[in-house]
């Protein structure tokens, strides 16, 4: 019987009154367990069956009353959005000022608690994060009603210049992204006071670009310095085959429905029949050209290194030190061209940070990627002077935030919104966050 065949009885859904009390403690202790193991594993390094043998009971228990592990994900995620909501119930009026920034620098800190408390749930979330998922629905509704909240506090706190709905998405997308590197290590950044502090500053300043530099005197001097990540040699690649016009054209459409079905399902989620289906072949000319699905993922993640070098090379090369318009219609050139490319591969960056994955050469890819972007944004960065103290690693996490979260935000409103678009609201949020009242230095190092 497959899992999806297994129905739960009656008396043992989760709000029943003929539970008890034994019933209740065996449910919690599934709970508590497949949060443990989640933590140790990832969701799906984690198996029904792994769950069941660590609560100290059985499949056919358990399934009285989950119907799937995912149920139980949705079950700690529903507490984890309780804890954000009651946080934001609480935030204060926020505006260009020190009261408005102390409200503001509030929130993020206990939003930070929040998140350290459920990292496990907030983690695993970022990695299963795929359309087809069965809790998607449930978490964009949450982030649906979470961001209509943050949209009427800023509007009622004047916010100009910026939709008020494009700034709450940012906001909140940025925040949790943030703290999703902070946990897992993506960029280099300070101990979690320091790093708030500076996210405080970025997110103050996306929303209300005239905040005087005291309003920010509260908080504590900064690093002298942002830490730089080696960029790691890149492993001996191995010479492709010479392949016919043909040919060539037929492995590009299979590494093409890989990366639109890795972006669609995540790697887990999708099979060699999936992929086969999708291109339009069989399976036997899958295994052609391919050994099985984890070197698609291997060919397509050195697509994507070749390309993100490419960009990086590009972003690392802009120079802030001339005109405004002419250095801001530079970046946005560039955004325009990073949205098409972020979309292709979304689904590799998803298998390159969710930990599940200790391929060497895939890991390699990542690192050689991440860390050429990370360079190439402090190199941006540090052409700017401000009237202000912020840690330059906390300026470039949330750079590199905008770039990795904002665009699947936007298309997770259900809007059909063009690239242009995308790479505009990232442009202003990047410009009032982050090159906002600024002199620009002589040209970087």
């Amino acid at each position: 019987m497959s899992d999806s065949e297994i129905r739960r009885r009656d008396g043992y859904w989760p709000t029943s009154p003929v539970v008890g009390r034994r019933g209740a403690q065996t449910r919690q202790r599934i709970v508590a367990e497949t949060l443990r193991l989640f933590e140790a594993h990832g969701f799906h390094g984690t198996s029904v069956e792994s769950i069941a043998k660590a609560a100290g009971t059985s499949r056919a228990t358990l399934y009285q009353y989950f119907g799937s592990k995912e149920q139980i994900f949705t079950e700690l995620l529903d507490e984890c959005g309780a804890a954000l909501m009651r946080v934001v119930r609480r935030l204060g009026p926020l505006g260009p000022t020190p009261e408005g920034f102390d409200n503001l620098h509030w929130w993020l800190g206990e939003w930070a608690w929040v998140y350290d408390r459920y990292a496990t749930m907030f983690v695993q979330w970022a990695n299963i994060d795929t359309p087809d998922t069965s809790v998607r629905p449930m978490v964009l509704g949450f982030v649906r009603s979470y961001n209509s909240r943050i949209t009427a506090r800023l509007v009622s706190s004047g916010v100009a210049g910026i939709d008020p709905d494009a700034a709450s998405l940012a906001l909140t997308s940025l925040v949790h992204r943030f703290n999703y590197f902070r946990h897992r290590g993506n960029v280099p950044l300070p101990a979690l006071d320091e790093a708030t502090d500076g996210l405080a500053v970025v997110m103050q300043l996306m929303l209300f670009p005239d905040t005087p530099p005291e309003a920010f005197a509260q908080l504590p001097p900064v690093r002298t310095g942002p830490v730089l990540r080696p960029v790691p040699e890149p492993l001996a690649e191995v010479p492709e085959p010479v392949l016919s016009a043909r040919a060539a054209a037929t492995v590009g459409n299979i590494l093409a429905a890989g990366a639109r079905l890795f972006a669609e399902r995540g790697y887990h989620g999708t099979g060699v029949d999936d992929l086969v289906a999708a291109a339009g072949f069989a399976r036997a000319t899958f295994y052609k050209y391919f050994d099985d699905k984890l070197d698609l993922l291997r060919r397509l993640s050195a697509e994507a290194r070749t390309a993100s070098a490419e960009l990086s090379d590009r972003l690392a090369a802009l120079d802030l030190t001339g005109d405004e318009e002419s250095d801001r219609a530079a970046l946005r050139a560039w955004l325009v061209d990073y949205v098409p490319f972020h979309r292709r591969y979304v689904g590799v960056f998803r298998s390159w940070v969710e930990g599940s994955l200790t391929d060497p050469g895939l890991v390699a890819l990542a690192e050689q990627s991440n860390a050429a972007v990370h360079a190439a944004v402090l190199r941006l960065l540090m052409q700017v002077e401000r009237p202000y103290s912020l840690d330059l690693d906390v300026a470039a996490g949330v750079f590199i935030a905008v770039l990795d979260r904002v665009p699947e935000a936007v298309l997770e409103t259900g809007e059909d919104v063009a690239d242009e678009a995308i790479a505009d609201l990232m442009l202003q949020v990047l410009v009032r966050g982050l090159l906002n009242g600024t002199v620009m230095a002589h040209s970087a190092p």
